[in-house]
This record gives C-alpha cells, sequence and structure tokens, in this order.
C-alpha cells in the first residue's frame, strides 16, 4: 500500500459516510498523487489518470468478458493470484462496457480498497450492477465520482461550459465527454454542485 493510502485511511472512520469530507479527501489524494514526482502522474486536460493511479497503488489491471454480464468489475489482494497474473493486486474490469463506465468501476473498486481493506490481509470485490446498495457501495460511488470528477476542477467546468450550453443534455454530455466519466454519474455530481451553489 503507498504511503498516501496509508494516510488516507489514518482518518476518522465516522467521516468516511461524510460525503463532504469524501470530497475534501479524495481531491486532497488525487492531488497529492499527482504532486509526488516518483509517480510521474498527469491530468489529461481534467481527465485524472485513473488508470494510472491504480497501477501506482500496486494493481495490474485487465479487461476480460466475464460470463456473468452483471458483473462490472472485480478486486483481490492475495498471494495466490502471483501465478496467474504476476502480481497480489490485481482489478478485472469488463469489456462489455463503455471507457467511461470502466474508468467509474475501476474508481468504485478502488474505494472499496481504500476503505474496506487491511493492509496485512487478502481482500475482494466485485461490483455488479442491479445489486442492492448498502451504504458501502453509496460511500464507494460518491467517492468514484469525487475521484473522476474532483470537485473544484468540476464546478469550474459546470461554469465555464453552462455559459455556452443551455440544454441540460448537452452539457451533460460535454461534461462527460470533459472527465471522461458516465453521464449518469455526471448527473449526480451536477446536483452536487447546484445544491453547494456556485
Amino acid at each position: 500500500m503507498c504511503i498516501e493510502i496509508e494516510n488516507y485511511k489514518q482518518h476518522d472512520l465516522f467521516n468516511y459516510f461524510d460525503y463532504n469530507q469524501i470530497d475534501t479527501d479524495a481531491e486532497e489524494l488525487l492531488n497529492t498523487l499527482l504532486n509526488n514526482p516518483e509517480y510521474n502522474l498527469k491530468l489529461n486536460k481534467r481527465r485524472v489518470p485513473v488508470m494510472e493511479i491504480a497501477k501506482v497503488l500496486g494493481f495490474n489491471i485487465y479487461t476480460t468478458k466475464f460470463n456473468d454480464y452483471h458483473i462490472k468489475a472485480t478486486i483481490g489482494i492475495s498471494n495466490q493470484l502471483i501465478n496467474k497474473y504476476k502480481s497480489n493486486k490485481v482489478v478485472i474490469l469488463s469489456s462489455e462496457y463503455t471507457d467511461e463506465e470502466i474508468l467509474f468501476s475501476l474508481c468504485s473498486e478502488l474505494a472499496h480498497y481504500i476503505y474496506d481493506s487491511n493492509p496485512n490481509d487478502e481482500y475482494s470485490h466485485t461490483y455488479r450492477i442491479n445489486e442492492p446498495i448498502n451504504d458501502k457501495e453509496l460511500r464507494a460511488i460518491h467517492f468514484a465520482d469525487a475521484l473522476l470528477m474532483p470537485l473544484t476542477s468540476f464546478k469550474e467546468a459546470y461554469t465555464e461550459l453552462s455559459r455556452n450550453i443551455n440544454d441540460t443534455e448537452l452539457l451533460i454530455h460535454a461534461l462527460s465527454n470533459t472527465f471522461n466519466a458516465p453521464q449518469v454519474a455526471v448527473q449526480r455530481r451536477s446536483k452536487q454542485v447546484i445544491n453547494t451553489k456556485l
């Protein structure tokens, strides 16, 4: 586990369900990772280098067509993975979805890893569509939104684009393209921005 994640995990567990705190922490974590010259991570305009971040965290990443279409992603930490994947930390993403959905799924799995795993234990989680959404899943969704579309950057983009785009559907599409994020995630983020008043 990299030092940035270890530091992040030191936060008071109670705050892990405070969405404002998740926004702040996710942006802080992202900036810390981006500012570490060893990692050589860079934003592509406003797009967060999610795949590269996962690799910095020590994960090998694969895509596949799962037999179960409902599986979007799975994450695993175990020494049993080394023979097959040459790493004890693996994320497997479904190739059946759009690039935006794949990146969101990766962010969601990273959230589960950050919040739910213990450094010395084996860990696994599978992200499936159409499953009941509990508090941990809501937290992972919010973290994924916050990592993929950092609030400060999202507010700036929302303000800039909404000056020239009056149609909500077109604005959502433009923001989705700006952040390489699924439109449904952009809709959630837009509601947060409107509620927090630019």
